[in-house]
This record gives C-alpha cells, structure tokens and sequence, in this order.
C-alpha cells in the first residue's frame, strides 16, 4: 500500500508540474491581417452641397423670417440680409389689381431691377442683391394692390437646385456650361439672369419669340427666372 501511495503521489506530483508548464505557456499574438477593419467612409458633397457652400461664403447666412401684410408696406432688412431671396404669397386674385408686386430698393433707394416680383400666379420668388455694380439691398416695397400676402426671406444656400421645368423663381446652379433655351409652355415671355457673385452675367436675354435662349455659364451661380404667364417654363439645350 505504502508503494501505491508512493506511485500516486509522484502521479500526482507530475500532473501538477505539466499543468504549471501549460499554464506557462506564451499566448500567440492574433495577427492584425485576422481582424477585419471598415475603412474610414469619407463624404464627397453633392453638387449642389458645393453649391450651398459656396453660396454661404459668397454671400453670407441668416435666420430666414418671415413678415405679413396687406396692401402698401416695407420690410427693412436686417444688417446680414443684404443679399438672399424672398418669396411671396398673394391672395388669389391680386394680378387684377395695380401695383399689386413687389420690388427690391437700395440703401440709397435706387431700383434694384433683379429684386422684383410682379407675377399672376400666387407665390414667386426672387434673389437680390446679388449685383456687385449696385449698392446693397434697403428694402422691399409691397404695392397697394397685392392685397393680403406673406413675404418670407432666407439666405441664398436655401435656394433649390435649377431643375429642368419650373416656375417664376430663384435656383442655384453648379453645372458646367452650355447653351440652352427656357420656353414657358403656352407661350409667355421668360426673362432670365445668371449672377456668380463676382459680375452680373446676363447671360440669358429674352427673345422676340418670347423665349429665353443664350448660354448658361458655369456655376455655382444664383439663376432668376421670371415669366409673364402661370404656365411653367422647361429648360433644354437644343
């Protein structure tokens, strides 16, 4: 008995000695080409997020707000509002009366030809300020007319992007240039212009076939549209 005490002690003793040596044992290091990794996703900006960007720097940012009314008023602008767009909404019926637009004045009270809004149709939107050979906007004037309306004015980055039909507003453009051709669709006049910030373009005049044909430079750049008819215009290039 005492010999198998003797063996299982030294069984024992040897299990306990292999089992330290496992123990021991150094762990091997996990390779880095074993872990999978996403790599890092960047974010390229739209077109028009370039063009928003570029509208922010060029011409500034503010709190859009909005004012009503009726009839004759004006709106003031705020210091960092001298260049954006406004739209207007009329009550329905306001074209039958005079003087029922709306149309964008200097700080000196010179007419600033590109801030007007005189459409039959019940909202148009217009940019101004944007003519560096004029000085900065003052004011918008509402004529006796308009009857009920609400202005609202925002920054210029709120613009939508120039889409390929359309109505009597203010776009952003970053394409590149081409010709092209905006017809309204039952035949009313389209008068167009293009600003970049740095030289007013006027790269779009208005035909005598009641058409605006020219060529659209490239942007980013602020493109207004105004039409003589509540049918909408389509842009192409032939």
């Amino acid at each position: 008995m005492k010999r198998v005490t003797n063996l299982l002690a030294v069984a024992t003793a040897t299990a306990v000695i292999l089992s330290g040596c496992q123990a021991e044992q150094p762990v091997a290091p996990v390779s880095s080409a074993s872990v999978s990794s996403t790599p890092a996703q960047t974010h390229e900006p739209t077109a028009q997020e370039s063009a928003q960007a570029w509208a922010d720097k060029t011409f500034g940012t503010f709190e859009a707000f909005t004012v009503t009314g009726s009839g004759a008023d004006e709106i003031v602008f705020p210091d960092d509002a001298k260049s954006g767009f406004y739209t207007i909404s009329w009550a329905p019926g306001h074209w039958a009366d005079e003087q029922s637009g709306a149309q964008v004045y200097g700080e000196d009270g010179t007419y600033h030809e590109a801030g007007m809004a005189d459409y039959q149709g019940d909202v148009a939107s217009v940019a101004y300020g944007l003519d560096t050979t004029v000085g900065p906007a003052g004011w918008i004037t509402v004529g006796p007319g308009a009857g009920d309306w609400s202005i609202t004015v925002s920054p210029i980055s709120a613009l939508p992007a120039l889409p390929e039909t359309g109505g009597y507003d203010a776009y952003l453009y970053a394409g590149a240039e081409q010709p092209v051709i905006f017809s309204s669709t039952n035949s009313g006049r389209v008068n167009v212009r293009q600003f970049n910030g740095i030289d007013p373009t006027d790269s779009i005049l208005p035909q005598q076939d009641f058409t605006a044909v020219g060529t659209l430079l490239a942007g980013p750049s602020v493109v207004n549209v105004q039409l003589k008819s509540v049918s909408p215009w389509t842009r192409s290039t032939n």
